[in-house]
């Protein structure tokens, strides 16, 4: 805080300062008014292109208005303040003057001359924080005004196309038949087939992401192995995989193992490969070239009651869990925590399984009459199965680069120290090598699934029939396809953004907790 000698030089030191020259505040007084009439000229041609448009649009009105009265008053206030607060606008800024008051009365004077302070604060115009806001609210205003803008030449190109704006459209008779989807007619709403497609596009994430996880884990590990002959295979693996587009190794399996495969097509006059147990005229697994089946549960009585009989069991196989881990760490006795819980939970649902009298049954596949449908089971068609085995080994080679980059992360002590306690190899991994890699390899595994999920839409090259196919199908059928894509879009992105939330708390979990 300055003292009153302080003060009292400073304000002697004014007084004799001259007095800028009237030019000078002729010059800021018109710098001054030339950024208002800039502004001005701004909000009255933003407000003049609407009004002689004739816009009755709120929202376009609304944004018409924030240029033309909220911006030119904005900066009225900004001229306002910052000539009260400390003496000098930004046209006075500009010539090099400031108001200031010298102890006797207040005057303009020339900044240039060292006796005069620079203000103690910095102008409004020239504050960190206020031009941070201010970005930040044009960079708001410019998103609104570009999306306002791309949805308005929308609404006036479907005008003039003649297109609905509206969703009734998803009420009408889909007009085609879906490849596998039994119970679904050509007179069902567009709606049923939207979600019949959500449906394969579900299944399909599902099993790509476990092969994915599956394959990718082992290949990873895989490419630290010393034995040679394993670490260059999985490489090549790996590089080979991962440098072709997705597209292409789904089409290849498709045609290289389904339409032009080793398999038997599936006709009366070439039946399907069909695998029985011995002793018994039930098959495990039918395959040909277009479906390929295996056993199935079928619902019978009890099903609801059964459910609730499974949760329960997991309630106290988690409870067991907890307990035999309580048991470990007060005891130090080998906790078995997997065996305890499973255990505990297999026999709950056996018990229960046998109690209600047999809630599900198998359904075993099996040839129609006519030699072309497999009736019973779990059947799947040839896009299906190219789908998710493409996207399941393509992402399984990018998983694998992750968990040996994961691995290679832990600090090799790590794995010395587990090695000084006799620890084998697959004890290395399972107990101190993975448990602490995982952490790293969450955060981009979450990516890979991201990316699977969205890469389901190129079932559309195998005829599977998920979301992205159906939805193409239904506006090549003349529905409307901007409320479609629209469709698409938010339900991927609510697929994935589940998925992320999901896996971020598991990664949350698992995380170190420092005391």
């Amino acid at each position: 805080m300055s003292s009153p000698a302080d003060i009292t030089s400073t304000q002697a030191d004014l007084t004799a300062v001259p007095t800028a020259p009237f030019s000078r505040r002729v010059l800021a007084l018109l710098a001054d008014l030339l950024i208002l009439v800039l502004v001005g000229i701004i909000s009255v041609w933003q407000l003049g292109l609407r009004l002689l448009d004739n816009y009755s649009d709120i929202p376009e009105l609304a944004l018409a208005w924030v240029f033309a009265a909220a911006v030119p008053a904005a900066i009225v206030a900004i001229l306002v303040i910052d000539a009260v607060r400390i003496g000098q606008t930004p046209g006075m800024a500009a010539v090099g003057i400031r108001s200031i008051f010298d102890g006797t009365t207040k005057r303009v004077l020339p900044t240039s001359d060292p006796r005069v302070p620079e203000p103690g604060i910095p102008a409004l115009w020239r504050d960190v924080r206020i031009l941070r806001l201010a970005a930040q609210l044009l960079a708001v205003i410019v998103v609104v005004a570009l999306i306002r803008w791309m949805f308005h030449n929308l609404i006036v190109s479907m005008d003039e196309i003649g297109l609905p704006k509206g969703f009734d459209f998803l009420d009408s008779p889909y007009g085609v038949a879906l490849r596998d989807a039994h119970g679904f007619d050509v007179r069902d709403p567009v709606w049923r087939g939207l979600l019949i497609g959500l449906q394969n596009t579900l299944v399909a994430s599902v099993v790509g992401i476990f092969i994915a996880t599956v394959v990718g884990l082992f290949v990873g590990i895989a490419r630290l192995s010393s034995n040679w002959l394993v670490a260059k295979g999985a490489s090549l693996y790996v590089e080979s995989l991962r440098n072709i587009p997705p597209l292409v190794v789904i089409v290849f399996f498709g045609f290289a193992l389904f339409t032009f495969g080793p398999f038997p097509r599936f006709n009366p006059t070439s039946p399907p490969w069909q695998g029985t147990f011995f002793g018994s005229d039930s098959n495990w697994i039918i395959v040909s070239r277009d479906r390929w089946a295996i056993p199935s549960l079928a619902s019978e009585s009890n099903v609801g009651i059964f459910w609730l009989f499974v949760l329960a069991a997991a309630v106290v196989a988690v409870a067991v869990w907890q307990w035999r881990t309580r048991r470990n760490n007060a005891t130090g006795e080998p906790h078995h925590r997997v065996l305890w819980s499973l255990g505990v939970f297999t026999v709950i649902v056996v018990v229960c399984f046998a109690a209600l009298g047999g809630p599900y049954s198998w359904s075993w596949p099996a040839v129609s009459e006519n030699g072309r449908r497999v009736v019973g089971g779990f059947s799947t068609n040839s896009g299906y199965m190219a789908l998710t085995l493409g996207l399941g080994l393509y992402t399984a080679s990018f998983v694998a680069e992750i968990i040996r980059g994961s691995i290679l992360a832990v600090p090799k002590g790590q794995t010395e120290a587990a090695t000084s306690v006799a620890l084998k190899s697959g004890q290395r991994y399972r107990h101190v090598v993975l448990p602490q890699a995982q952490r790293i390899a969450i955060p981009p595994y979450i990516s890979e699934c991201a990316n699977l999920i969205k890469n389901t839409s190129l079932g559309l090259a195998v005829a599977y029939p998920d979301l992205f196919l159906v939805a193409v199908t239904a506006w090549g059928i003349n529905f409307p396809a901007p409320q479609l894509i629209l469709i698409i879009m938010i339900v991927y992105l609510t697929i994935n953004l589940i998925v992320s939330a999901l896996l971020n708390v598991y990664n949350r979990s698992i995380q170190l907790k420092e005391r």
